[in-house]
């Protein structure tokens, strides 16, 4: 999980937020009046989600809005359908 930090907080102590970060492993939620701003992350979570630049994360929200782009209709499905049995 995330520990939160306000940007004050932060401001006051970067070099300890960033050796938890490192020797720790812990993570950051970095927020600024009650808003989440940016993550800090330990370098190898980084390294595993970002590795592959051709690999996309996509949100829930991201994710139903392809679902409902992508519906095909009846017709199109029986289209598709006798073009592959073709």
């Amino acid at each position: 999980m995330f520990k939160t930090i306000g940007m004050i907080d932060l401001r006051r102590r970067p070099g300890q937020v960033l050796d938890e970060t490192f020797y720790r492993k812990e993570r950051f939620l970095i927020k600024r009046n009650k808003k989440a701003m940016a993550a800090l992350i330990p370098i190898e979570d980084f390294l595993r989600y970002f590795e592959d630049e051709d690999i996309e994360v996509y949100t829930p929200q991201m994710i139903k809005e392809f679902k409902e782009q992508d519906r095909l209709t009846p017709s199109i499905k029986v289209k598709i359908k006798k073009l592959l049995n073709d």
